[in-house]
């Protein structure tokens, strides 16, 4: 049966196993490990868990490199025979990913602070994005500020020249310069 249509198989232990066997694969002469933590990404998004767009996952990966590295060696010895163990790889990944949603949380509780004005929870909130974030986004993650303000504070951000647009019209998105 495929790993991947199999209901019972949880896809959060399914994801760091692919992501491994893409590394011991090591298909490119360089550029692997970069290619492991997209796809890595891209399996994420696929399966509902999007933290990646909030925060980095290769900045947590960066922060406990020989981490990452022991488990990658511990999970590939034998990978060429099927005898090797997921299991360090696994716990790295799902560690890491755990780091991201604390991070995010604790984003969150700066921006949900109700001893922030709402101004500065619209900038913080725009500031902390890795890509770019539109109105609309924004709204949702603030729910009980007004579209309204939204659009006057990111006037602001955009005359002061802290954030620039990517696209236009329903499409506007804002990001950091």
């Amino acid at each position: 049966m495929d790993a991947v249509a199999d209901e019972s198989i949880n896809k959060l232990l399914l994801i760091p196993c692919v992501t491994l066997d893409f590394l011991c694969i090591h298909p490119f002469r360089d550029g692997n490990g970069r290619m492991s933590r997209l796809l890595s990404l891209l399996l994420l998004y696929k399966n509902g868990y999007d933290v990646g767009k909030y925060i980095s996952y290769e900045e947590q990966i960066n922060k406990n490199k020989s981490w990452y590295y022991e488990s990658l060696r511990e999970s590939s010895v034998n990978w060429h025979e099927s005898h090797n163990d997921y299991f360090p790889f696994v716990q790295h990944f799902l560690s890491m990913l755990y780091q991201c949603y604390q991070e995010l949380d604790k984003r969150f509780a700066t921006v949900n602070s109700s001893k922030i004005t709402k101004t500065s929870r619209i900038e913080a909130t725009v500031l902390n994005s890795l890509l770019p974030i539109s109105k609309s986004e924004i709204c949702k993650i603030l729910p009980d500020v007004s579209p309204t303000t939204v659009e006057y504070v990111l006037g602001k951000m955009l005359k002061s020249g802290i954030i620039t647009t990517v696209g236009a019209g329903r499409g506007t998105k804002y990001l950091k310069k």
